[in-house]
Parts: C-alpha cells; structure tokens; sequence
C-alpha cells in the first residue's frame, strides 16, 4: 500500500512540475492517517492525469506535424487543441499559455520560438507520466534557436525537423527513446 501511495505520489509531482508549476506539499501526520482512503483516490487521479498526458501527447504531435508543414492557420487551430488539453491538467497553466501564444503569434518564426518554449514542458510532462505507449523520440537540432539548439517529440524515428522544415529537415538526432 506504501509503494502505491509513493508511485502515486511521484507521479503526481512528476506531472505537476512538468509543467513548471510548484507542486503542492500534502501534510504528513494527515497523509498517514488517511492511508487506507488516500490509495484509491490517488490510483484514479494518476490514471486521469496518464489519460490527459496522452491526450496532450496526441495534441502536440498534431502540432509537431502542422509546423513540418508550416501551414500557419493549422498551427493555429492545433495550438488552441493543445492548449485545451494542457489546460485539463493541473499545474499546466504557464504551459497552456505558451500554446496559446502560438495560437497569436503574428507569424510562424514566432510561433516557432513559441515552440520551442512549449517542448520543453511537454517533454517533461510526457516524461514524468511514465506512459505506456509505442516509442516517442525527444528529437534535438543544434541550428534551431540561433544555434544554441532546439528539441522537439516525434512519434517516429527518422527526423523531421519543424524549426527548419523548407531547409533542413533531416537536419538534427534522436537524443532519448521514451517507452
């Protein structure tokens, strides 16, 4: 019962921090005495944040894909999906914001810098969630973001670049396999 309360625990933190926000710290003469009730609740909440991490997941590939196409409207009406999907997830509100600056972004080199922004807390949410799903590669180009490098998810190993999707697409490599 401990290991799963400490599992759930973890992986509620894991989620929340991702995202930049602070994680809330539970009392714990009040968490040892709730033990046998708290399991339960907990197991749910982590299988309701698992959910909307794949959701997010799904959500930002969308987007990943619109930016290979550097079809601004898409990007658009990809980032306001995401942006819902990150809104669903407690402690991802500056995460949220960031996608909706691509959803304003004037134009795509914006909205790219946006991008930039905006993987670096999805690959930390995606991460701490621990999901069971097939590979996702954090992909990284060394050009993007003046040369001082860019990182990206991909659902598929070969490398699409979305920060240089006209001139160098092939430019960058797999940093990590998550599982």
């Amino acid at each position: 019962m401990k290991t799963i309360k400490g599992f759930c625990f973890l992986a509620a933190l894991a989620a929340a921090t991702a995202c930049n926000q602070p994680a809330k710290q539970q009392d714990s003469t009040k968490a040892d005495s709730t033990a046998t009730n708290a399991a339960k609740p907990a197991e749910t909440q982590v299988a309701a944040d698992t959910a909307n991490t794949s959701d997010v997941l799904k959500a930002y590939i969308a987007l990943k894909d619109e930016f290979i196409k550097s079809d601004v409207a898409g990007i658009k009406t990809a980032a306001t999906d995401l942006e819902g999907k990150l809104s669903g997830i407690k402690g991802c509100t500056e995460t949220a914001t960031v996608a909706h600056q691509i959803t304003t972004a004037a134009d795509i080199k914006a909205q790219r810098d946006a991008f930039l922004v905006l993987s670096k807390d999805v690959i930390a949410l995606v991460k701490g969630a621990k999901l069971k799903s097939a590979p996702i590669y954090v992909d990284f180009c060394p050009m993007a973001d003046g040369g001082k490098g860019g990182y990206w998810l991909s659902s598929t190993k070969p490398i699409v670049n979305p920060y240089f999707p006209e001139h160098m697409k092939e430019c960058g490599s797999v940093k990590e396999q998550i599982n």
